[in-house]
């Protein structure tokens, strides 16, 4: 003869196979889930690499866009999806900024250069638990975007005054004038040129 099962067993069956399949389901969720900030950062690179700079400066921006959005989650949110990635909003700043210099657009792009040296100054790295090839990497990214700028500003004298980094002209017919504080011995160089 076949027992019955009581209602409080059947409770437990039933209950343990609901939370089985919503586990399930969140797994499923998160083995599918896509990070938006480096999709967006890969189709910049893509639209750069092919010539399509309005479509680059979109994707660099929304990729930065969503490094912003996450340092607003809330703890559960934290826990749940990986921390938004620092260097690579560095990086997708650093793309939009070539990619505006490229669209003929020198203002925006001094902005997005400096927007990238302040995610990623190269001194930042110092107290973290990074390897020396990690480390050399950051500083060797923040090293270019800052000669970028600095070539912006050689380029272009009068978006390097508007910054204020420009030398005013003298008026006596001796060249420019030194701005206080300009020393030629603490100027930087011209950077390493195979690495641009």
């Amino acid at each position: 003869m076949l027992k019955n099962k009581s209602l409080a067993q059947r409770l437990v069956v039933t209950s343990t196979a609901v939370v089985g399949a919503i586990i399930f389901s969140i797994g499923l969720y998160f083995y599918q889930w896509k990070d938006a900030q480096y999709a967006l950062y890969n189709q910049g690179i893509t639209a750069y690499r092919a010539n399509k700079m309005q479509e680059a400066i979109k994707y660099a921006d929304q990729s930065v866009g969503v490094y912003k959005a996450r340092q607003s989650y809330t703890w559960l949110e934290r826990f749940a999806y990986p921390k938004p990635d620092k260097e690579l909003a560095a990086q997708a700043a650093f793309l939009k900024g070539k990619a505006l210099l490229r669209a003929n657009q020198p203002a925006a792009a001094v902005q997005s250069f400096k927007e990238s040296l302040e995610l990623n100054s190269g001194n930042l790295y110092l107290g973290r638990q990074l390897t020396e090839a990690e480390f050399h990497q950051y500083y060797e990214a923040a090293m270019v975007t800052k000669y970028d700028l600095e070539l912006v500003f050689k380029n272009n004298p009068p978006q390097a005054q508007k910054q204020g980094k420009g030398k005013p002209e003298d008026k006596s017919g001796n060249g420019t004038t030194p701005l206080p504080g300009e020393d030629p011995s603490t100027q930087p160089g011209k950077g390493r040129r195979n690495t641009i």
